[in-house]
């Protein structure tokens, strides 16, 4: 790096006559000190020598010499100082913060220098009415944008005051961004907010527009008509508020509904015209919407907008009503569609009306059952990502989809999110950085593995973004040259001479560091569902083996009833089952049936356990992702073995209601003692979300399986005592019998309260019901009968509409608890 030596140097040199000789000598020290192109800077600088003294011209080269391309940043700052007026070049040159800032810009994009050189206006506002300084909200960013709109514009202005707007925020934000003035979150938050504000102010125009030609899209009601809404959802990058420089949008229009049309405009004849459908006005929106934002005009374009995720892809309408989109989600929806839509946020439009469809399209995302499915097509897609890059030999190249990138990233928190946001909202985070974490609090993933990610993320995308900032062009790939190489480590911070070794060593760390963890989500299970299992369970259920060699195996195994044994082992050879199997499910059968039947053929009593492993698999034959989810889980394997070689009884449960192993996953058994009180509140929630009777009874049913089972589940594994369980089977039915209470006496509210009278004064009369036998000594089994009385406290009449005694009505009550409780339904009976 040059120092006082190169001072005296490049004086000595400068002070010369101008000459070849000359020129060389300066061209040579500036080679020595870190240029590539000694004579081509050697010339910006002789052509800056009319306007610099040497001292300024110092200055400038200095300054150059600690950019990323000191050549560049020569070469930029010559083509600005033809535009710019002296005095604010004097300025700069004389303001050394201000000169270095000016030299990174210069020295890391031609595309920014380009910016200034078109537009010089933007220096003085950048530099010294301190822009450069300045992080703008969103809020911020969109009174600015208005105020710069043309009062009454027509697409024309509006198209103009877009890209000029989005050239001064594109300048500011990279500058600070080269200038290390601004976090990669800041960055990636100003741009998605700058397309966000773009988005919603050609909204507001194009509304305007098309209002003035068709009248106000009017839509009908129960009770009037009123004035129909649209949203645009940013997809992606946008809906993550992670864009990058030279980032696509990917946005989804959605207007409120079908039913209505425009008002029309006077068509002055006392009439109307322009009467269009709501289908059509908003249509017409959304073309011009896109067209403001995307079309290329003479002063270039503002983002590139991509409609592709829209419902039925480039094939669908540009805009869909909510209704249409709700049936086509739920009926055609892919899996691919739920990923895209988690990061699904309102950007533009009705902010009110996308949070809806979201809240709408909510079940479709996140489904409420574990989703271990995706995270296999999700690893399909990611493949065929891997197929196509080593077609085109990018890698190792590419930060975004090659091994290690941003992309596996992307897809580790994609995966988690699908399988567990479901039951935890507070997961469905947008933001890559900040789901990172909130997966660490929720234990998913480690603490160091969140650190590690979220450096690594950090990392790719400043590399990214310093990829894209150099020409604005839409890569994602390393340079392939050793000078452009260079200058890239040198953008991304590592300017001494051995920066090119030290930045492609951190850059291998974090990519590794991310395949291992990403492989380790996507690659593993495989190999951890064969560990430790012995060769002759392979060759059990190997279909060629031998029939009698297959039973002297069983027999080995304690098993008794080989006839019927070797029957079971059909359906885990992928053979015989009650319903289709997809060949997805049979796939991972074949992965999680060896460690499978090894568990059942050491569980406690195999002939049972295989026979209930066999009706089990029948019933989720047809059901994919309870495959997915058994090979995610090995733990939940050998439980479930356990399960079926233990208890006939609770065997039955999960076979008759085979979502529960869902709870098993989610390891609610591991409350080996749970209070009274959060039964009761856990009960009282899943109630409240019911909406008739007869899904309160399922719901009834519903909790006490799942608290059988987890009650089950840690007595065969003897983490209780037989009095504990005793105490929670009573603490369960007790909760059921309360809960139970409750549905009957809202069932009965047409009689109102039942009540007595004293001296003139009513009061309420009470029920009390008296446990006896075991349910009274808290000494409950599994088998157990309840044994109870009613009691009620006083005669008298009830005070509702339909008035009753209060005998008639505490007998109704009776038995419509004894119904609520006794009934079977499909979840079976309390």
């Amino acid at each position: 790096m040059p120092g006082t030596r190169f001072d005296h140097q490049f004086c000595w040199i400068m002070a010369l006559e101008e000459d070849p000789a000359r020129d060389h000598a300066l061209a040579d020290l500036l080679e020595r000190s870190g240029c590539v192109y000694g004579v081509r800077s050697a010339t910006n600088l002789a052509l800056l020598q009319a306007r610099f003294s040497v001292e300024g011209l110092l200055k400038i080269t200095l300054a150059a010499l600690h950019a990323p391309s000191p050549d560049l940043a020569l070469n930029g700052f010559e083509r600005l100082a033809g535009v710019l007026s002296p005095e604010l070049l004097a300025a700069v040159v004389h303001n050394r913060r201000r000169l270095v800032q000016m030299m990174q810009l210069c020295g890391s994009s031609p595309f920014l220098v380009n910016l200034l050189y078109k537009t010089p206006c933007l220096f003085e506002r950048l530099f010294f009415d301190a822009e450069l300084d300045q992080s703008r909200s969103y809020h911020e960013q969109l009174a600015v944008l208005r105020r710069s709109l043309p009062v009454a514009a027509d697409m024309a202005a509006l198209q103009k005051t877009l890209r000029c707007f989005k050239r001064a925020e594109i300048l500011r934000i990279a500058t600070r961004d080269l200038c290390g003035l601004a976090s990669l979150e800041e960055v990636t938050r100003e741009l998605s907010d700058l397309a966000a504000v773009t988005l919603q102010v050609a909204y507001e125009t194009c509304h305007r527009l098309l209002q003035q030609e068709y009248g106000t899209p009017l839509m009908q009601t129960e009770t009037a008509a009123r004035e129909a809404a649209m949203t645009i959802i940013g997809m992606g990058k946008l809906g993550g508020r992670e864009l990058n420089f030279s980032s696509d949008i990917d946005i989804i229009y959605f207007y409120e509904s079908d039913r209505g049309e425009t008002s029309g405009v006077d068509d002055g004849r006392r009439g109307r015209k322009g009467v269009v459908s709501l289908h059509t006005f908003f249509n017409k929106l959304a073309e011009q919407i896109t067209k403001a934002l995307h079309q290329v005009t003479e002063d270039g374009f503002v983002f590139r907008v991509d409609l592709g995720l829209r419902p039925e892809g480039k094939s669908g309408d540009m805009a869909v009503s909510l209704r249409s989109a709700e049936v086509y989600y739920e009926s055609w929806g892919q899996s691919w569609e739920r990923t895209a839509m988690l990061k699904a946020r309102p950007v533009a439009g009705s902010l009110e009306l996308g949070e809806q469809l979201l809240q709408l399209l909510s079940p479709f995302v996140y489904r409420k059952y574990l989703d271990y499915t995706l995270i296999e097509d999700m690893k399909l897609m990611k493949q065929k990502i891997d197929v196509s890059l080593a077609r085109t030999r990018e890698g190792e190249t590419n930060l975004k989809l090659g091994r290690g990138g941003i992309r596996e990233i992307e897809f580790f928190i994609q995966a988690l999110q699908l399988v567990y946001a479901g039951k935890t909202p507070r997961l469905r985070e947008r933001n890559s950085l900040m789901a990172l974490q909130l997966l660490a609090e929720a234990r998913l993933i480690s603490d160091e593995e969140s650190r590690q990610l979220s450096e690594a993320y950090r990392f790719l995308r400043t590399v990214e973004h310093r990829i894209q900032v150099v020409q604005e062009r839409q890569t994602h790939s390393l340079p392939s040259g050793t000078e452009e190489l260079q200058a890239l480590a040198r953008r991304c911070g590592f300017l001494r001479e051995n920066g090119l070794e030290r930045f492609s060593e951190t850059l291998e760390g974090h990519r590794q560091r991310v395949a291992t963890i990403y492989n380790g989500l996507f690659y593993s299970r495989e190999e951890k569902l064969q560990q430790a299992v012995q060769p002759e369970i392979l060759c059990l259920l190997d279909v060629k083996a031998d029939p009698d060699l297959v039973k002297d195996l069983l027999a080995e195994r304690r098993l008794e009833d080989l006839d019927r044994a070797f029957d079971n082992l059909n359906l885990l050879r992928g053979g015989r089952v009650r319903g289709n199997i997809t060949e997805r499910s049979r796939r991972v059968l074949a992965q999680i049936a060896p460690p499978l039947l090894q568990y059942l053929l050491e569980s406690p009593d195999p002939d049972m356990a295989l026979a209930n492993a066999e009706k089990f698999l029948g019933v989720v034959a047809g059901r994919s992702s309870f495959y997915a989810l058994l090979a995610e889980n090995r733990a939940t394997l050998q439980l479930l073995a356990t399960l079926f070689g233990t208890s006939a009884f609770l065997s039955k449960i999960l076979i008759g209601h085979p979502e529960l192993l869902e709870s098993m996953v989610a390891r609610t058994y591991a409350f080996m003692l749970k209070p009274r009180e959060v039964m009761q509140e856990e009960l009282a929630s899943l109630l409240s979300q019911a909406e008739d009777f007869e899904e309160l009874l399922d719901v009834l049913r519903r909790y006490r399986n799942e608290e059988f089972l987890r009650i089950g589940l840690n007595d065969i594994h003897g983490k209780v005592g037989q009095g504990s369980i005793a105490s929670q089977l009573t603490d369960l039915a007790e909760t059921c019998l309360e809960a139970a209470c409750t549905i009957a006496t809202a069932e009965l509210s047409r009689f109102g309260q039942p009540t007595w009278r004293d001296n003139g004064t009513y009061h309420r009369s009470n029920l009390a019901i008296i446990g006896m036998g075991k349910l009274g000594g808290r000494e409950l089994n599994y088998h157990s009968d309840l044994d109870i009385i009613f009691i009620y406290d006083h005669q008298g009449m009830t005070d509702g509409d339909k008035q009753i005694s209060n005998h008639e009505y505490f007998a109704k009550l009776a038995q419509k608890l004894i119904l609520i409780l006794a009934t079977q339904t499909r979840e079976g009976y309390v």
